[in-house]
């Protein structure tokens, strides 16, 4: 499997499977298509655990996802041969079951190689994660996708909102925004006690084709962070008033413009370029005092510095993962500092219709 050539499937063509209404032709194309290719990139997942040194690949939690990534491959293996659609449901129950085990998959990587960062150069461990999450956004996109194209066409459902998949052809920013938003300002009240308020303008009445639990990831991550920068730096000036969050929004004519502004104080200047490294963090490492109180006040603080499936807490996989799902289809994402001051992020996303169809996934 590790010898096959990735092949891989342009928007176009997952867009293309599910078209509605959905067909049966569509549903067995996907299906074909998903049973072929994952054991292939599970293969060569499994194969890049196995070049880590030794000391690093059996560190417990390392271990974990090795095995997690061994198993997966096994499981999707015996499916790959199957040309007659006859176990295609059989299938998708796998693939729903694997999933859902690897929701933790970076959080525990993340634990890993924390402990291990002294047996492996930083440049060596950077070019191991991105391939990783490189290859499990595609994974989890391609499998995402027949499990939501399955779902629609056993329950004869027609797609609702142009949604095709996971994929939304009609989705709303503002609405993604505003959903993140009380996400995450409750969040900060229940840890802090109080929370910025949020203006959001520019213009707020677009909609783009783009799949919406990226834009939810990345959103969350910028929004948890100006946040928490917000409070802790009126907090350290005794600032009376909170300044609020300012998210402008645009839109050009190949790309939707998000910025994210704040007066959190911005970024030291000897910290700027470490902002996108792993492990980076600002967060500092609490000693247990054991004081049961305290349980909760932790379980919130490191919902504030958690990514969607799972938390995060302190170990600095926000941003690098938030910019890593930004680039996927062609966007960007960058941190302007004012120091002293706060903080602006602007995050670019290319509308992934007409103009990304043959991007490769």
């Amino acid at each position: 499997y590790i010898s096959r050539p990735i092949k891989p499937v342009t928007l176009k063509q997952l867009v293309r499977f599910g078209q509605p209404p959905i067909s049966h032709q569509g549903l067995r194309e996907c299906a074909h298509y998903a049973r072929a290719e994952l054991p292939v990139r599970l293969a060569r997942r499994v194969r890049a655990f196995q070049g880590l040194p030794f000391i690093v690949g059996t560190n417990p939690y390392i271990q974990e996802i090795y095995k997690l990534y061994y198993e997966s491959f096994e499981s999707t293996e015996k499916y790959a041969s199957g040309q007659d659609g006859t176990d295609d449901n059989e299938f998708g129950e796998i693939l729903k079951y694997l999933v859902d085990r690897h929701t933790d998959t970076i959080p525990t990587l993340a634990k890993g190689f924390l402990e291990c960062k002294q047996y492996m150069n930083s440049q060596d461990m950077a070019s191991f994660l991105d391939d990783t999450i490189h290859a499990r956004i595609g994974i989890r996109l391609i499998a995402e996708q027949y499990l939501s194209l399955l779902h629609q066409h056993t329950h004869t459902e027609t797609p609702s909102d142009g949604y095709i998949g996971i994929i939304d052809t009609e989705l709303r920013p503002l609405k993604v925004i505003q959903q993140c938003v009380d996400f995450v300002s409750e969040l900060c009240e229940i840890n802090y006690n109080q929370t910025p308020d949020i203006i959001i303008d520019g213009q707020t009445d677009t909609s783009f084709t783009y799949v919406p639990v990226h834009l939810e990831y990345i959103l969350t991550e910028l929004l948890k962070n100006a946040h928490r920068a917000t409070i802790e730096y009126s907090r350290k000036i005794k600032r009376t008033t909170i300044p609020p969050i300012q998210i402008t929004l645009s839109q050009g004519k190949e790309d939707i413009g998000i910025r994210i502004r704040d007066q959190g104080g911005g970024v030291d200047e000897k910290d700027l370029d470490k902002v996108f490294e792993y492990s980076y963090t600002t967060v500092s490492n609490q000693e247990d005092n054991g004081d049961p109180s305290d349980v909760f006040r932790q379980i919130t603080e490191m919902a504030m510095q958690s990514g969607v499936g799972g938390p995060l807490a302190g170990l600095g996989f926000g941003l690098p993962l938030a910019r890593m799902y930004a680039r996927y289809f062609g966007g960007s994402l960058t941190l302007v500092s004012m120091s002293g001051y706060g903080c602006d992020v602007f995050l670019k996303l290319k509308r992934i219709d007409e103009s990304m169809a043959e991007l490769e996934i």
